[in-house]
């Protein structure tokens, strides 16, 4: 039974790992690949892939699957949050799954059955394998193990489901790396890239060039930009102003939040307890009967204790209570119920390091008269915690330098150093220790907070949260019906908004699979709202938790060329085309001009100036002062003498014009394996995300899960 018992919790892990680490590790293949005979012809589809319908049946029980293994891994349902990240990795799998698998039959790509044995018993073990099986000792496989696992899977049908899912994950990750080799292997060097490479890398120019920034031409110097000379470029340029389908949304909300009744009510319950615990002598069942949160009783050390309640150790005694006060939207009461002894022995010190590693005698010497002088300021009375932020050197300086409550002997937080443990607790009283404390980190000064103790204590905790009443819930939701109510098309939405005085916020280039709106964190039912029975112009209200939301459906764009109405497109083709005449007005006042680059950089504002770069390569696609430059830089590696000048260059914030100072040609060689490799290594990071790239963009997918989830 020991086996089993092993196997099962082996099997668990691997079902995870399955699952959830590999986006193609197909382990639903004998259960999705049959889809008409097990689930059915159902004409409900989330979609397409390659031209293969996907039903909502089918997506959703692969969602249910991983969401399954989620749960076995962290112990907890997935918040909406997660199960839309966890329905965004299904659909994921399948794309893998059906786009992959068409290609790797077309490639005629397998794995035999002799492969699967081999990745799991013979020489080449699948790395998958390994990390489940290895020796945690010796990082080699455990052979043992692994056969024990095998013999005995056949005795647990559930753990033989669970291995024959991963073994098909093994195949199915082999089949992968063939198919991603077939590509990879294609990549060939030639010697003439090899020796443009080293050119590029070795070879460099030393330019003068004149910088024109746009800003040297007024808005007044060029025409007027018209509405067609934005439509002309964008009609030019359609391919950089390509967009995928979106909705924009205005909304309103109507947070649910505590009212001034509901924190009276509260504060009143609590005032009740508290004459409660200051009347019995009962404490712990009291606590644990009414606090919502914690245990509601224990005995804690001083470093344990709750914040108001150490924070007041010095002036507390048994029978004492705090409370009730409101901490980010929590209620706390504590009664210090009694104070007892423990063998333990507990210190509070805050401290200021100067830091001395690796100094020399001489170095140390001053760190030491700097922390004397601190010393002294702190023994007559200047504020220790101000002293830390300006001059301590350790992490704690800027919370004062205080390290809290310490256990002697240190605990699963750590030990402080020998010296200035013992310094700690050499004392009897609080306050500043009156000498310097050298430790292996440089020079201490401390104060003690907390005098030595072994005292623990015993607390009652009441905790409850501010939550609103039912009547302040129905009060929002009655708000925001009302205004739905008067809301009948976007002109009543606004009106209405600006006679209520309601502030009204805006969610733009919505996608169908948008989880998020703006600060809006839960807002699929909105989205799917939109993508389903909305038409523009239409209002409703959506129930978010912790506010009601009335949104109004502004805008709709359709996948293609951008228009110049949608968001933020005119004014960015506003600022090329203004850019362009300003490019152009520069480059025809530079045809008239002669003489030096100085004397042309003279004919406009200080704001033109001629910069030197002497580190010029092929390589870089960037001009100090002028930012990215690809077509300058490449402009200027075609001059060929020294002295020539180019034409104006126009980028993406002036025209430059460049003149060739000098040319550095790099010595002959003869071995270029090193640019080979540097080509290669190139290719090959790229192969991987080009690849996936290329198979989704043909795999023709059509999403439509918005119509479900």
């Amino acid at each position: 039974m020991a086996i089993i018992n092993t196997l099962r919790e082996k099997m668990g892990r691997l079902l995870v790992v399955v699952v959830g680490a590999s986006i193609l590790a197909f382990v639903l293949t004998d259960v999705l690949s049959s889809r008409s005979s097990i689930l059915g012809s159902n004409k409900q589809e989330v979609g397409e892939i390659s031209g293969e319908s996907i039903s909502q049946q089918e997506y959703a029980n692969l969602v249910e699957s991983i969401k399954q293994n989620y749960m076995a891994q962290y112990g907890v349902n997935p918040n909406e949050f997660l199960m839309q990240t966890i329905r965004n990795q299904a659909w994921e799998q399948l794309i893998a799954q059906i786009a992959y698998t068409k290609r790797f039959d077309k490639a005629g790509i397998a794995v035999s059955g002799d492969e699967r044995i081999d990745m799991v018993q013979g020489k080449n073990i699948s790395p998958q394998v390994l990390q489940q099986f290895a020796d945690p000792q010796t990082g080699e496989l455990d052979r043992q193990f692994l056969n024990q696992v095998l013999v005995n899977s056949d005795l647990d049908p559930q753990s033989r489901i669970r291995w024959q899912m991963f073994e098909n994950s093994l195949a199915e990750n082999r089949r992968m790396m063939k198919y991603q080799n077939l590509i990879l292997k294609t990549n060939y060097v030639t010697l003439a890239e090899a020796q443009q490479e080293y050119m590029e890398q070795e070879g460099g120019i030393t330019l003068d060039y004149l910088y024109i920034p746009f800003l040297a031409v007024n808005d007044d110097q060029v025409s007027e930009v018209t509405d067609a000379d934005l439509q002309a470029y964008l009609d030019e340029h359609k391919e950089e102003y390509t967009v995928e389908e979106s909705r924009s949304i205005d909304y309103i909300s109507f947070p649910v939040i505590p009212s001034a009744a509901d924190s009276a009510y509260y504060m009143e319950e609590l005032n009740l307890l508290r004459t409660q615990l200051e009347a019995g002598d009962n404490d712990s069942t009291l606590a644990v009967i009414n606090t919502e949160q914690g245990i509601g009783f224990g005995t804690f050390d001083p470093s344990a204790l709750p914040d108001d309640v150490v924070n007041n150790l010095s002036n507390i005694q048994k029978g004492d209570i705090i409370g009730p006060n409101l901490q980010n939207g929590i209620y706390t009461l504590y009664k210090l119920s009694d104070i007892v002894k423990s063998e333990a022995e507990f210190v509070r010190v805050s401290h200021i390091l100067l830091r001395t590693e690796g100094m020399s005698a001489a170095e140390k010497a001053q760190v030491k008269t700097k922390a004397e002088g601190i010393l002294r300021e702190a023994r007559n009375g200047a504020d220790f915690a101000q002293l830390a932020i300006v001059n301590s050197e350790d992490s704690s300086g800027p919370s004062g330098g205080d390290l809290g409550w310490y256990r002697k002997g240190g605990d699963a937080q750590g030990q402080w150093a020998e010296p200035f443990e013992k310094a700690a607790f050499s004392v009897n009283r609080t306050g500043v220790i009156n000498r310097l404390v050298e430790s292996d980190f440089g020079y201490h000064i401390m104060n003690v907070t907390g005098a030595p103790s072994n005292n623990r204590y015993k607390v009652a905790i009441i905790l409850k949260e501010l939550t609103p009443s039912d009547e302040t819930i129905d009060g929002a939701y009655q708000k925001a019906g009302q205004f739905v109510l008067n809301t009948d098309s976007y002109d009543d939405f606004v009106n209405n908004a600006s006679a209520e005085g309601y502030s009204v916020f805006s969610g733009n280039n919505i996608n169908s699979n948008s989880s998020s709106i703006g600060r809006l964190e839960s807002a699929r039912q909105i989205v799917t709202w939109l993508y389903g029975e909305a038409s523009i112009g239409d209002v409703k209200d959506f129930d978010l938790a912790d506010e009601y939301v009335v949104a109004v459906y502004r805008n709709k764009v359709e996948a293609g060329t951008a228009k110049l109405t949608d968001s933020g497109v005119r004014s960015q083709i506003k600022l090329k085309v203004e850019n362009a005449k300003k490019a152009k007005y520069i480059t025809d006042k530079i045809a008239s001009a002669s003489g030096s680059l100085s004397d042309m950089a003279a004919s406009f504002d200080a704001i033109a100036q001629v910069y030197t770069d002497t580190q010029v390569k092929l390589n870089s696609n960037s001009l100090p002062n002028v930012g990215v430059a690809p077509v300058a830089v490449g402009t200027a590696f075609a001059l060929k003498n020294v002295g020539d000048r180019s034409k104006a260059i126009t980028t993406d914030v002036g025209v430059v014009i460049m003149e060739l100072k000098s040319k550095t040609d790099p010595a002959t060689i003869t071995d270029y394996t090193t640019y080979v490799n540097q080509i290669q290594q190139r290719a090959l990071s790229n192969s991987q995300l080009k690849m996936n790239q290329s198979v989704r963009d043909k795999a023709e997918i059509l999403d439509k899960r918005y119509k479900y989830y």
